[in-house]
């Protein structure tokens, strides 16, 4: 059951990041704004419920610094592509606010840090 959660997972990572970047090199507002609400944000669910799932599989606690610090950089990054999609800006700052955020979490995924990694 791990790996087909973890492939759900991996799904809904590449939906939202395939959100992200369609949402910065789409040209009409219109394209941008479906990319973030049809393929992101949908992508970014996907990404929670299989990281949930994940935590039950593996009997690991929410309150990790990983994975609580996915959760809040993952928030931030969708909060930072809802904004620039609302706002109509395709800027550098703007995709790096969306992106940065996104390439922690992913790193956090990978390294899996801890509290107590913190202590020593």
């Amino acid at each position: 059951m791990y790996r087909v959660i973890l492939l759900f997972k991996l799904i809904g990572v590449l939906l939202y990041a395939g959100g992200l970047i369609a949402a910065f090199v789409s040209t009409s507002l219109k394209e941008r704004k479906r990319a973030v609400h049809a393929i992101a944000s949908p992508g970014l669910v996907l990404t929670w419920v299989g990281g949930y799932l994940l935590t039950t599989e593996l009997h690991l606690p929410l309150t990790e610094l990983w994975i609580l610090g996915g959760l809040v950089l993952s928030l931030v990054s969708q909060l930072a592509l809802v904004h620039s999609v609302s706002r109509d800006r395709r800027s550098v700052p703007a995709f790096l606010a969306a992106a940065i955020p996104l390439l922690v979490v992913l790193a956090l995924m990978v390294f899996r840090p801890t509290w107590s990694d913190l202590h020593a």
